[in-house]
């Protein structure tokens, strides 16, 4: 997982965060998700409020390293078959 900048304005957070599948043996990414998550600081409290977030929000790798469990932040989730020429 690598998390990209945080970007916004004084009152505002924007950050991406991305979960990438690794090939163990060629270090090579052969998969990346993307999930986002925005907020804006409240001014009469001083906490991070109206938080959104969307797409990706976890990524497994099967026990069988056949596939890769998806979550996004819907509640839906995926399988993805993993190829057979990655060394997970």
């Amino acid at each position: 997982m690598e998390e990209g900048s945080p970007r916004g304005g004084l009152y505002e957070l924007r950050q991406t965060t991305y979960y990438k599948v690794v090939d163990r043996c060629s270090g090579q990414v052969v998969m990346t998700f993307e999930g986002q998550m925005e907020a804006s600081l409240s001014t009469a409290t001083g906490t991070w409020d109206d938080y959104r977030a969307s797409g990706v929000r976890e990524v497994s790798i099967e026990p069988d390293e056949q596939s890769v469990v998806v979550k996004y932040c819907d509640g839906s989730e995926e399988t993805v078959p993993l190829s057979p020429e990655s060394g997970l």
